[in-house]
């Protein structure tokens, strides 16, 4: 098993550059195959997420340093998720942040980072501190364009997710 949670990128990043971020400290290593867990990519359209690897790295912390400097000089919140086995690293992690940092959220085992109650969790946070999504770019018009003030679009896409997710849960153990 420790085989398998080295593998793979230690960084994975996805979402518009210009909006919110959250950044996932994650010590179980998910997604080793380089893509994020399925729960958290229909956010990427909103928000930036980067989910770090811990175990995929010699140096997790002073990756997740260069991670968190990447964000220093674009001026939007970073809202910062780590697993509780990631442990009082993350305070550490914290204070040499402060001022960059602007909310933390941990979660204990047994429920993993991917877990679509997870994902709904973080929304709430960032719906109670009034993060709003970045603006929506692409070959839409006006008329055709979501509104990025629409908070509402976060919490739509975190219900849609979580419905796919236990869906396809219930698909594989229907089907077996």
């Amino acid at each position: 098993m420790e085989d398998q949670r080295t593998e793979g990128p230690s960084v994975m990043w996805a979402g518009p550059p210009d909006a919110p971020a959250v950044v996932v400290i994650d010590p179980a290593g998910v997604g080793r195959h380089g893509d994020l867990p399925g729960t958290w990519r229909p956010l990427t359209e909103y928000l930036q997420v980067m989910w770090c690897r811990l175990p995929a790295t010699e140096e997790p912390w002073r990756e997740v340093d260069e991670v968190l400097n990447e964000f220093v000089d674009r001026g939007v919140p970073v809202h910062l998720v780590a697993g509780a086995a990631a442990g009082a690293e993350v305070g550490e992690l914290v204070r040499r942040h402060e001022g960059l940092i602007s909310s933390v959220q941990t979660f204990a085992a047994p429920i993993p980072l991917g877990h679509p109650e997870v994902v709904l969790e973080v929304l709430r946070e960032l719906l109670d501190q009034d993060v709003r999504p970045g603006p929506i770019t692409g070959d839409q018009t006006a008329g055709e364009r979501k509104r990025p003030g629409d908070v509402g679009l976060l919490l739509g896409d975190a219900a849609s997710a979580l419905r796919q997710s236990v869906r396809q849960l219930f698909d594989r153990l229907r089907d077996g």
